[in-house]
């Protein structure tokens, strides 16, 4: 679904023109599948030509009020990104994430294969102290959690469902580089020079569902974003891609046992 921008080029309008967005959208709710390498929001460095910017031109050229930003993902990562389109909506979302009641889903391509298939990774986490743009398992750090299960491993490199208990800065890329599996493609947490850090151009991560009990009813509500072609296509490339096509077929959530 095509997104109208604004009449400057800000960068983001090439990414809108191949990739379907908007993946839900009603009265409260809008959810998007952002693509990796545009960063969500407005900060010091990226002033403009983020995901936030794009959906706000989407709301104005429709003549709709500006949507809330629930949460957000790094620049490197893909999937559901939620807004909230009317102020009991996102009064009730952050309440939900402040409780830990949303679940989010994750897929990582990993360099590595954790020593055990399924777990809870328990390691608190800091900034690195030599390099600011890391994050590292620390002794004095925040506490964080992350559940994950080795779906599919071969030939030294796993397809992994992640999901953070908690939600620390790179949680899922330092808590799987503790554990001997980094992301494909992060050149910041790979050892240097080795293969799998050419084998993408990014961080091979994608927030790949989210469920929230949604405002006003409770019920649960599932968002599924489809897989980016480049995860899929490397994903085949590592003989992992049969994998992919079993989880289109989960009746139940591989990580609820864990």
């Amino acid at each position: 679904m095509a997104i109208p921008m604004a009449a400057a080029d800000d960068g983001v309008s090439a990414w809108l023109d191949v990739y379907p967005l908007v993946l839900y959208e009603d009265a409260q709710l809008l959810a998007v599948n952002k693509p990796a390498g545009l960063v969500t929001h407005p900060a010091y460095k990226h002033p403009d030509g983020t995901l936030c910017d794009a959906i706000f031109a989407y709301q104005a050229a429709r003549g709709a009020r500006r949507p809330w930003l629930l949460h957000r993902l790094d620049r490197d990562t893909s999937g559901v990104v939620l807004f909230a389109k009317t102020e009991p909506a996102r009064r009730a979302l952050v309440r939900q994430f402040e409780r830990h009641l949303i679940r989010k889903r994750y897929l990582a391509l990993t360099a590595g294969i954790p020593a055990a298939d399924a777990g809870l990774i328990e390691a608190p986490l800091a900034r690195d102290p030599a390099d600011r743009r890391r994050t590292v398992v620390a002794s004095g750090g925040q506490a964080a959690t992350t559940r994950y299960r080795v779906w599919a491993a071969h030939g030294g490199y796993a397809l992994v469902l992640a999901e953070p208990v908690t939600g620390r800065t790179h949680q899922i890329r330092a808590h799987l580089t503790a554990v001997g599996a980094p992301l494909v493609g992060d050149s910041r947490y790979l050892p240097e020079g080795g293969p799998a850090a050419a084998l993408a151009g990014h961080a091979l991560l994608h927030a790949w569902r989210i469920t929230i009990h949604y405002p006003g009813t409770g019920a649960p509500f599932t968002i599924v974003a489809p897989l980016p072609a480049d995860f899929v296509a490397l994903a085949g490339r590592l003989a992992l891609g049969g994998a992919l096509t079993q989880l289109d077929t989960l009746l139940t959530d591989p990580l609820d046992s864990l």
